[in-house]
This record gives structure tokens, C-alpha cells and sequence, in this order.
């Protein structure tokens, strides 16, 4: 029998789910205990990931009495498009079954065996003739750097669309131990428009600490000694040519203004690039863990404060076009206890007094005054 373990709109855990033949099957003979199939996975999509609520009986009869199962721990991103948030959102909803976690890391949770992408494929590009089948692939963008999940979850094996699909067509049904879902559109529909939209992950009980364990797998890999000095790290997107950035005028300002701040401070000042060709992803992840402050400009990269080192000065602060605010790296940061402040040219904003929604466009850039940050910048590291 399944059984649901917790579930936030759009983000569940269950135990026992069973895939046979084009269908996710929820076997109970108490279907009140399941919220609609439609709150669990709502993105249907071509990826034979269509849900359905069964009883015993039905399942015997659909079934019949063998099968095969999937030990451990399966992580499932339902999602038909990319995003940054999904390993976050999955491990915030696992990690809310152990609420000890501590700040050194020690967890009672199982690293997660899988990861599924039932919706998305291994390649963006149409397959070759077979005798080409030596030539280099583009592989799908899946919202995270392919270092990070080998570097943060090493156990974890990521499987797409045609693994799924194989699955489903063996002749026999497999069984899921346990499985956490992560699905946008079915969160989509029920947060309110100010909120990210992985905003019901959040909504799990869980330990202060719930990053801890994968915060540190990763300091792990990157070996990296730890600094005696207060440590600044900016993240620039000036050579990315969608998304926020900020004229250049403002970023030379602001990578002289730093520069001098370490020399003339003693603080250790870190200038890092979000295009890989410029930075790499190690030497910037290695920038990151050690910083106490962390600044650049609106876009997904600064989700990896996620990997700050916690102090009671850690700090982010997040540069916008004035008149625009987006608040997903605001909830990540104040789930770690990180203080958020965010920027329009010379004005701040903290977690208390946040600017209303308002998205920033794909081509705006961001002003600063350079003078009015790095001040703030310095009084942080000072508390």
C-alpha cells in the first residue's frame, strides 16, 4: 500500500508508489488520506507521468501479484522546463523528515539513490545517424551546473526521460521505496503571486540547520582551507548576454572600490564571473563557501549563497534595475539565516521593507552607487 508521508502543494513524499505501463500508480483503500493527483504532479506532459489513485483491488487486477522495486531514495522533478530551485526544493521537502540535522551536518537521512526527469530528454539536439554516434551531444539544461550534483550529491545518479520510459515498458511493475516530488505548475496554481515559486517546499517543518549536510559535501570536495579573514565575493554577468547586469561603468567602479577595500582593510576580496570561460565553476564555488559577504547583480547565480560560510555577518546583497524586485533569493537566503539586502542605485532594502514584485527584464541593466554598497559591504563585515 502507498502511503503519503507529507505534501505541500506541488511537493510531496510518498512511500510504495508503483510505475507499470504509461502510469504512476497510488495504491490505498483510504483515498482520503491523498490530496488530488493533480496537487502531487500536474505537469503530464509526453513523459508516460500520467497519476492515478487506486485501490487493492484494482491494483492486484492492473498489477497482478510480481513486480521489481527501487531501494532507497528517488528524487522526481515532474517539471517539463528547466530550474535552479529544484535541488534545493527537493531536499528541503526530504530533509523536513529529519528535524535534528545539525550545524555540523549529521543527518539521519539516506542519501538520495536517483533523480528522475520523466519530461526531459538526455539531448537538446536531434539524434545522429548511427555511425556518427561518436560526435559531441548538447546535453539538456536541467537548472543546475552538472560539477554541482556530482560535487554536492555524489550518490545521486541522474536519470531522464528515455530511462524513465524504460522502466515503463519492462514487463513487470517496479515499485518506489520512497519518492520526492517536485512539480512548479502544480505549485504554481496554489502560492500567491509575490511568492517564489518554490515557496511550499519551505512550508515542511524542518532543522535551522536543513543545508547543513550538502553544504558541507561540498566543502568536502573543494578542500578548501579554511580563511582566517572576512571574505567578500562579488559575482559579475557582465559578459552574459541575457539577464540583469550592471553598466560598466558601475562594475569597474565597484571591482576597484573592492579591491582597494582589501587592500586598505585586510579583508580578502573575491571577483568572480557567472560565464565559466571566465571563472571556473571550482574557483568560484571555492570564492563562495568562504565568503562572509556576497553581492552581484539579480539572476540565478546567487542562489549558491546556499553555500556562504555561516557567520553572524553573512550577508547578501542583491542589485536590481530600480523599480524591480524578485524575492527567490531573499526566501533562500533567510531560510539559512543569512541577512538579505537589496539594491536600487543608492537605496537598500532588508527583509523587513522589501520592494513590491516586480520581475526584471532579460535585457535591463542595474545601476549602483558604488560609494553608498561598498560602505554597506563594510559595516556588514564589521557587525
Amino acid at each position: 500500500m502507498s502511503h503519503l508521508t507529507g505534501s505541500f502543494v506541488g511537493y510531496s513524499i510518498l512511500d510504495n508508489v508503483i510505475i507499470f505501463n504509461k502510469i504512476v500508480y497510488v495504491v490505498s483503500d483510504d483515498p482520503g488520506e491523498f490530496p488530488s493527483m493533480k496537487s502531487i504532479v500536474a505537469a503530464l506532459g509526453l513523459g508516460m507521468n500520467e497519476w492515478k489513485l487506486i485501490s487493492s483491488n484494482e491494483a492486484r487486477e492492473k498489477l497482478g501479484s510480481y513486480g521489481s522495486i527501487l531501494h532507497g531514495v528517488t528524487w522526481m522533478s515532474a517539471d517539463t522546463t528547466p530550474h535552479n530551485s529544484t535541488l534545493l526544493a527537493l531536499w528541503r521537502t526530504y530533509s523536513s523528515l529529519d528535524q535534528h540535522i545539525t550545524s555540523s551536518g549529521q543527518t539521519s537521512l539516506a542519501p538520495p539513490s536517483r533523480l528522475f526527469f520523466p519530461q526531459v530528454r538526455v539531448f537538446t539536439d536531434p539524434n545522429p545517424l548511427p555511425h556518427f554516434h561518436t560526435i559531441r551531444r548538447r546535453r539538456v539544461d536541467t537548472g543546475f551546473h552538472p560539477f554541482l550534483l556530482k560535487a554536492a550529491f555524489p550518490q545521486l545518479t541522474v536519470l531522464y526521460q528515455e530511462d524513465w520510459e524504460d522502466y515503463h515498458k519492462l514487463p513487470v511493475p517496479f515499485v518506489i521505496e520512497r519518492i520526492i516530488v517536485a512539480d512548479r505548475e502544480a505549485a504554481e496554481a496554489a502560492i500567491k503571486h509575490d511568492q517564489p515559486i518554490f515557496s511550499p517546499a519551505f512550508n515542511f517543518p524542518g532543522s535551522k540547520y536543513w543545508w547543513e549536510p550538502i553544504r558541507h559535501t561540498l566543502l568536502s570536495f573543494l578542500s578548501e582551507p579554511a580563511s582566517k579573514k572576512k571574505t567578500v565575493t562579488y559575482v559579475h554577468r557582465q559578459s552574459e548576454k541575457t539577464g540583469v547586469r550592471l553598466r560598466d561603468v558601475d562594475h569597474e567602479a565597484l571591482v576597484r572600490a573592492l579591491k582597494k577595500m582589501e587592500h586598505d582593510s585586510g579583508y580578502e576580496a573575491h571577483i568572480v564571473s557567472s560565464v565559466f570561460d571566465e571563472t571556473d565553476w571550482a574557483t568560484r564555488m571555492s570564492a563562495i563557501s568562504k565568503s562572509t559577504v556576497m553581492l552581484g547583480p539579480y539572476g540565478s547565480d546567487l542562489m549558491d549563497c546556499l553555500f556562504m560560510k555561516p557567520s553572524p555577518q553573512a550577508t547578501l546583497m542583491e542589485l536590481f534595475p530600480s523599480g524591480t524586485f524578485a524575492r527567490d533569493e531573499e526566501l533562500v537566503a533567510r531560510s539559512i539565516d543569512i541577512e538579505y539586502v537589496a539594491w536600487w542605485d543608492d537605496r537598500k532594502f532588508t527583509s523587513g521593507n522589501l520592494p513590491t514584485i516586480n520581475q526584471p527584464s532579460n535585457t535591463q541593466e542595474a545601476r549602483v552607487n558604488v560609494a553608498a554598497l561598498t560602505k554597506a559591504v563594510r559595516e556588514a563585515l564589521a557587525r
